[in-house]
């Protein structure tokens, strides 16, 4: 049921239909006062606590506007009213990928926590996107949150201090949906919960799904662009999640529009959206004539000279031989090194000894010309002409820091962003490279949260084995404000694993042409848990030789490329069913 706080539409929606103040209300006890009889405070609390929410202004006007760090659209506004208005609070947010439905929940979140409607707030994400959701919450809402470890409980101070002060708690789906964390976030009166991604809770006999059925909550956000993957059950299974009976039950709803099976059709489907137009908000992009830049990818396969080639080979194999019975710690050691084989030498220096590969240094210090390097020399050059800021990317500090000598004893001054810096001089650092240097050299701490629109040139000096990654750094400039096409160049090395990622990137999915968050729907839908990066390590050590790994990697691409065609699928059936261009989400 709806909360008496939110009173009805009409009354939210047109505050001057109020009746006027009556003092004579009051009379009784403005004569004890006249009297100097003493007041039961009691009594006070309640009228200064009806009071206080007599004179609160509706949900037409957004209170915590003024305390944003940023200035939201007018589709993102309307949505987030509907959410308060008509849905109360519980409520499904379909947007298109990249229109920003993290931006909407956001925006209820704030609102229902400087009204005092929600304290106790919980937010669900699959693990790649908590940390999101954290700087999210920091830059954009000014609001604090708070990681929330696997075996927290509730003697942790959940329920604890006044709603304004309690941190938002942020859990990825995997870690609350197992005990003991999931037996504590069961036995707790929240007052929102927010489920990113929330198509991975279609199917209800899921642990995510039985995670969030298990959860008592008086306000519920759903985020996801797709509500109908293959079935129209899953929208059904959605709907009842946020309004239960709004569509009936399972049986009503199969015989009144169908179960969607392969080869049937849906049935009344304006009585659908009708129905569904109660509970879910859904933009598409070109609904709201957002359009985003194009993204130019120049990719430079880089022949490496023959040093740096034989040092390459020879940790592969090393790689490939203690591999197969490595256990899980080993297993990550030797994927590093192999990963920063791919980027370079200096950054390989210290994991042969830890290795126990020390013979290999010799090898290492035999790589006299740095062939990467040299052609990123080249790109930055030519982009100077242009009068082209670069943001140069490595996942490697010892990689940062050669590259920042090379261009130093180029007479290239750059600015230097890593995890290791203060906060003051990460905000430095973006500042020098926006106002007085081109080029700035980052790790990937760059890649979370900071926005580099100022810039539109992006090379990518080593690839990332996970493409997530790869999306994070992008994002950084291809994203709302950018007024440039985005030029990626991507330095890839001939012969290692670099070459083959990202030829199965490009191939089967065109990773440099997708909307922003396109890339964890489709991955998404290979598995729940789907480690890309770790697919990659596997396929290596157990094949033979290349021409197996290719092989298998081949075959890893073809799942990728089967999941983005899925995902085009459910796209288009959403739009059929749900998609209907007359805007639901104003309110009226």
């Amino acid at each position: 049921m709806p909360s008496a706080a939110f009173g009805s539409e009409s009354s939210l929606a047109t505050p001057t239909l109020r009746p006027s103040f009556d003092v004579t209300t009051y009379a009784s006890l403005l004569e004890q006062i006249a009297a100097d009889q003493p007041v039961d405070p009691r009594t006070t609390k309640l009228v200064d606590a009806a009071i206080a929410v007599w004179t609160r202004p509706g949900f037409d006007t957004f209170v915590s506007l003024p305390h944003l760090r940023f200035e939201p659209f007018d589709y993102q506004m309307n949505a987030a009213g509907a959410v308060l208005r008509r849905m109360h609070g519980r409520a499904i947010l379909a947007d298109e990928v990249g229109l920003g439905k993290t931006i909407e929940a956001g925006l209820v979140m704030s609102e229902l926590r400087m009204r005092g409607l929600a304290g106790k707030i919980l937010v669900l994400a699959p693990a790649g996107l908590v940390e999101q959701w954290r700087e999210e919450l920091d830059r954009k809402f000014a609001l604090p949150s708070e990681f929330v470890s696997a075996k927290a409980t509730r003697t942790d101070g959940w329920d604890n201090g006044s709603s304004g002060d309690r941190p938002i708690l942020l859990a990825s789906l995997a870690t609350a949906r197992r005990p003991p964390l999931r037996d504590s976030l069961a036995g707790i009166d929240w007052d929102l919960v927010i489920v990113d991604e929330a198509h991975r809770l279609k199917n209800p006999s899921t642990a995510s799904s039985k995670l969030v059925r298990s959860l008592r909550t008086r306000h519920l956000l759903l985020l996801t662009a797709t509500p109908v993957e293959n079935r129209l059950s899953d929208l059904f299974n959605l709907t009842s999640l946020v309004a239960p009976g709004l569509l009936g039950t399972a049986r009503d709803f199969r015989s009144r529009h169908g179960s969607h099976a392969v080869g049937e059709a849906a049935r009344d489907i304006a009585g659908l959206r009708t129905r569904v137009s109660e509970v879910m908000v859904r933009h598409r992009r070109s609904d709201v004539a957002l359009m985003l830049p194009r993204r130019l990818a120049e990719t430079k396969l880089v022949k490496p000279v023959d040093a740096e080639a034989e040092l390459y080979r020879h940790v592969a194999n090393r790689v490939r031989e203690e591999g197969h019975a490595a256990t899980p710690a080993k297993a990550m050691a030797l994927r590093s090194a192999l990963r920063l084989a791919g980027s370079s030498p200096a950054a390989l220096q210290a994991t042969l000894d830890k290795l126990g590969w020390s013979d290999l240094h010799p090898m290492c210090n035999a790589v006299e010309r740095w062939e990467k390097a040299a052609v990123l020399l080249e790109v930055i050059r030519r982009r100077f002409k242009s009068g082209e800021k670069v943001a140069v990317f490595t996942a490697f500090r010892n990689t940062q820091q050669a590259l920042l000598d090379l261009l130093a004893a180029s007479g290239v001054k750059a600015a230097v962003y890593h995890g290791g810096l203060s906060r003051r001089q990460k905000e430095e650092a973006i500042t020098a490279f926006r106002d007085s240097m081109d080029v700035l050299v980052t790790t990937e701490a760059a890649g979370e949260g900071r926005n580099l629109q100022f810039c539109h040139v992006i090379v990518n000096f080593d690839l990332p084995w996970n493409p997530m990654q790869i999306e994070q750094r992008l994002g950084r400039i291809h994203r709302i404000g950018q007024s440039h096409d985005v030029v990626v160049v991507n330095l890839v090395g001939r012969g290692t694993i670099e070459e083959h990622i990202f030829s199965v990137l490009q191939a089967k999915i065109n990773l440099f042409e997708l909307v922003v968050g396109e890339l964890d729907m489709i991955l998404g839908r290979v598995d729940d848990d789907f480690d890309f990066e770790h697919s990659v390590f596997e396929a290596h050590v157990s094949s033979a030789d290349d021409v197996e790994f290719a092989a298998r990697l081949e075959k890893l691409g073809n799942e990728i490329a089967d999941a983005r065609r899925n995902y085009s699928l459910s796209r288009e059936r959403n739009d059929a069913l749900i998609g209907d261009p007359q805007d639901r989400s104003n309110g009226s």
